[in-house]
């Protein structure tokens, strides 16, 4: 067994490999969530020895596995050599990251850097290797700059712009609230509490509509709404994130991950703006929802145009 080569399963339509840890396990401090598709889910984590599960002898008990809890995360993942893909052991789950699947060569090649003491320390641990390497050596992220000065400059637009939606600011921020770094996190950590607790304002919204049978229209826009907190959470991750990256590729790296989720607050919004017309055009918006809606309306108006820069911005890298 190669270092860093994790435990295999035999089944009988392929092989399934555990690995302990997860590319989409994420601490801040005393929170921990998982990122995977693209998210962000408060969980609560146990990590598990592959060497647990060492009767299992296919996918289909793989999903015999799966938790009852939504929040539950074993720090433990699935390679699927006959898809390629990598599944969440506890939640059943493809694991997703920038809207594509994780693949199962790009984590035996993240692998292949990991020690053999890193693979024996705990989960969460080795999650930060995996990822970290993933970034680096996925060919979604392969054509990496090479001007640091560049990507100095571009990182701290992030920071800034980042900081700017955070407190809603129209101007730049004060230099102090930009060089303290516990300051900057403790804003951004703040505005990802108050997007979180939207999405599930939002989220209870929709589900009050569907059970009154409200249109489906009314539903889709508001489930729009709901994507765009959520894009904006995860936008504010990864710039908590980025600034835990001491090194260059790394930074980069991440850096070409935050366009496309930038892109897409950019998308999504729009997507709002065309509903919203339409359904204003039609009368058809209760006016309690229009009144919910509303705050949530002022606020996309105020981020778009920072995102469409930002999105701008990124595209450099």
């Amino acid at each position: 067994m190669r270092i860093g080569r994790p435990p295999q399963v035999q089944s009988g339509s392929g092989n399934i490999r555990l690995v302990k840890g997860c590319p989409c396990y994420k601490e801040f401090g005393d929170e921990k969530v998982c990122l995977n598709n693209d998210d962000v889910r408060p969980i609560n984590c146990i990590s598990l020895d592959p060497s647990f599960f060492t009767q299992m002898d296919s996918r289909d008990r793989l999903s015999e596995l799966k938790s009852n809890n939504e929040s539950m995360c074993y720090l433990l993942i699935g390679l699927d050599d006959e898809d390629g893909r990598v599944y969440c052991v506890s939640q059943n789950e493809r694991l997703m990251i920038n809207n594509r699947d994780v693949r199962a060569s790009d984590i035996d090649d993240a692998l292949q850097f990991v020690s053999t003491k890193e693979m024996s320390t705990d989960g969460a641990v080795c999650s930060s290797c995996l990822y970290k390497y993933l970034i680096t050596l996925s060919n979604v992220f392969s054509d990496m700059l090479t001007d640091s000065e560049r990507s100095d400059v571009i990182r701290a637009y992030v920071r800034q712009s980042a900081l700017k939606i955070a407190m809603g600011l129209e101007s730049a921020p004060e230099e102090e609230e930009l060089k303290d770094e516990q300051t900057f996190r403790n804003h951004i950590k703040k505005r990802i509490d108050e997007l979180m607790k939207q999405r599930a304002e939002l989220a209870s919204l929709i589900d009050g509509l569907k059970q009154s049978g409200e249109n489906e229209e009314v539903v889709k826009l508001c489930e729009y709404y709901r994507a765009l907190t959520r894009l904006q959470a995860v936008f504010l991750y990864q710039v908590l994130t980025l600034g835990e990256a001491n090194e260059e590729h790394i930074a980069l790296g991440l850096l070409k991950f935050m366009v496309e989720v930038a892109d897409r607050v950019v998308e999504t919004s729009n997507m709002v703006r065309q509903k919203s017309h339409e359904l204003r055009e039609a009368g058809a918006v209760p006016e309690s929802v229009q009144l919910i809606l509303q705050k949530h309306d002022i606020a996309r108006k105020r981020i778009e145009q920072r995102f469409l820069n930002l999105a701008r911005v990124l595209s450099q890298v």
